[in-house]
């Protein structure tokens, strides 16, 4: 069965309450959580800590939501051996976090291969480092997510980081905008990644191609939302689907109370 929710990238000022209650005004039950009262430091947060996280996850609970994903930041696409062992440490701190509120899953990036590095040597680092990092996260029961995004966006992409080593344990979060952009259908994608897909973002843009993307109220741009939505009914995807609107990153564009219900109204449209 299909679920809904959002990342809180979308509403980056928020606090617990704030997330909370606008899940709820728009019927929505999955929360990813990128930010939280401004900061994707999430450890750096009191409310994430050991003492108190306990009490965090009840507030969830108490609300009948799902926290799915910590979205950390994490890559491994550094050669240096100092920054790769800054990454783990991150890794390790955000699983302390996903795993005391009851997350599933942790996103990762493959992210963009430094101009300045060897290029068959930073793929096989990038392999052999995010393959570590989901044996280690496995270990501990929450599966490390790798998101199609960088310059790892379309379904070749990402299998040759398999195919170069990497642990099976590696799930796959398809964001459908960037396959999308990188010409890529919605069916063709799953055919190649299906079995590793974990979770699914869903956003709308009017210009979606190689160079870029904008922002777009769902079901009003330019991509294909609703064969996303038709391939996981088809193949009786039981997961989230969740809405991503980087407010986090683009100040300008418009508010959580504004558009997360927006996608959930459209999604259901969708879906029904």
């Amino acid at each position: 069965m299909i679920r809904l929710g959002f990342s809180s990238i979308a509403c980056p000022g928020h606090d617990v309450d704030g997330i909370v209650a606008l899940a709820r005004a728009s019927g929505l039950q999955g929360i990813e959580l990128r930010f939280l009262r401004g900061t994707v430091d999430l450890p750096s947060l009191d409310e994430l800590s050991p003492a108190r996280i306990g009490e965090t996850r009840r507030r969830f609970q108490d609300a009948g939501l799902d926290v799915v994903v910590i979205g950390t930041g994490v890559r491994m696409n550094s050669l240096d051996p100092a920054i790769r062992a800054q990454q783990e440490a991150a890794m390790r701190a955000n699983l302390a976090i996903a795993r005391g509120l009851g997350a599933r899953y942790l996103r990762v990036f493959g992210g963009p291969l430094p101009k300045d590095q060897d290029r068959e040597r930073t793929l096989d680092a990038i392999a052999t480092g995010l393959g570590a990092l989901a044996e280690m996260t496995a270990a501990e029961g929450v599966q490390c997510i790798l998101e199609t995004h960088d310059d790892f966006c379309t379904s070749a992409s990402v299998l040759d980081l398999y195919r170069r080593g990497a642990s099976d344990r590696l799930g796959v979060l398809w964001d459908t905008l960037h396959s999308h952009r990188h010409g890529e259908t919605a069916d063709r994608t799953w055919a190649a990644l299906g079995p590793r897909i974990r979770h699914v973002h869903v956003k709308d843009s009017f210009r979606a191609d190689p160079a870029g993307f904008d922002f777009a109220l769902t079901g009003e741009g330019s991509v294909p939302i609703k064969s996303f939505f038709d391939v996981l009914r088809l193949e009786a995807w039981d997961g989230y689907v969740h809405f991503e609107w980087e407010k986090g990153w683009h100040p300008e564009i418009a508010d959580a109370e504004v558009v997360v219900p927006h996608f959930a109204r459209a999604a259901r449209a969708m879906l029904s």
